[in-house]
């Protein structure tokens, strides 16, 4: 039988309108400790979600691909390769600096094989330790240089966008050194 109380609707059992039920009753109408660690699971997997669904940039390839190119062809605008009239050189230093200002960035090798510079970083992930490796390659094609490059994931599964992001970020700083917000100095020079 129901009565309606100074908090709803209880279960009466007996007790006159208004009076307090016992604590057995109250155990009843509370949701018991296991259900509750499984609405905290199921609210923690809520935000997950969440902050994946706003992290996805394209939802056409961020769950199927694992690497991402800096390209003409590459079908994001962000991702258009930089070209500059400054030396190899020059841009190998400007890309260094760049990749040092960005947190949990790695330089792990650099090469030049004829007009190529290639430079090779490495990004881990501060959650879960994945790592991403990120090759940058500054070609000389006559009097300019062109900046391309790839960024792949070592586990071979969706990547939910973070390698164009990688290669984005490390654009977006190039330019902010080129552009002589951040210049290294000599004595910078590892």
């Amino acid at each position: 039988m129901f009565a309606s109380g100074r908090l709803g609707v209880s279960f009466s059992h007996g007790r006159a309108l208004g009076e307090r039920p016992s604590d057995s009753e109250v155990a009843l109408t509370r949701p018991h400790r296991s259900h509750r660690r499984w609405l905290a699971v199921a609210g923690a997997l809520a935000v997950i979600a969440a902050a994946l669904i706003v992290h996805i940039d394209d939802w056409t390839r961020d769950f199927v691909s694992y690497e991402a190119v800096i390209a003409a062809d590459s079908g994001d605008s962000r991702l258009a390769p930089l070209v500059s009239d400054r030396p190899a050189d020059d841009l190998a230093l400007a890309l260094r600096w760049a990749a040092f200002r960005i947190p949990d960035w790695e330089l792990v090798g650099e090469s030049t094989d004829g007009n190529t510079t290639l430079v090779l970083f490495v990004r881990t992930k501060r959650l879960l330790r994945l790592k991403d490796d990120i090759a940058i390659r500054i070609e000389d094609r006559g009097g300019r240089r062109v900046v391309t490059g790839e960024s792949r994931s070592r586990l071979h599964i969706g990547d939910l966008g973070r390698n164009p992001r990688n290669l984005h970020r490390i654009l977006t700083e190039l330019r902010s050194v080129l552009e002589g917000a951040d210049v290294p100095r000599e004595s910078d020079r590892s």
